[in-house]
């Protein structure tokens, strides 16, 4: 699979859950994460192309705000090496204003971008 990444993705160690505003249901767990996109781990597939509204858990406080609020959509989807799980790469969409500075200083202060 070609790597079309515009910017290379840190590793996470932090537990930062993601949340389908839709449905209100945790989606699954980031494991890396750029302004670009992110990945997570889930324990069921999701289709490529689907579009989402996400929820993402900030594992520190910024400007008085605990989550982000994103488009995403879904860009591939994996059976992860444990086969209970699967990864599955978002790419942002309409990343802008608070929500995408928020992110961006998320990812400074934890060191998170490369």
């Amino acid at each position: 699979m070609a790597d079309n990444r515009h910017r290379p993705r840190k590793n996470t160690p932090h537990n930062v859950k993601v949340v389908d505003e839709e449905s209100g249901r945790v989606m699954g767990r980031v494991v890396d994460i750029t302004a670009d996109g992110m990945m997570l781990v889930t324990n069921g597939e999701i289709t490529p192309g689907r579009h989402f509204q996400v929820r993402i858990t900030l594992p520190v406080m910024v400007q008085h705000r605990s989550d982000v609020t994103v488009e995403a959509r879904a860009v591939w989807c994996n059976q992860d090496t444990n086969p209970s799980f699967y990864k599955v790469g978002f790419k942002f969409l309409n990343l802008v204003g608070e929500e995408g500075y928020l992110l961006e200083d998320v990812m400074h202060r934890l060191n998170l971008v490369g």
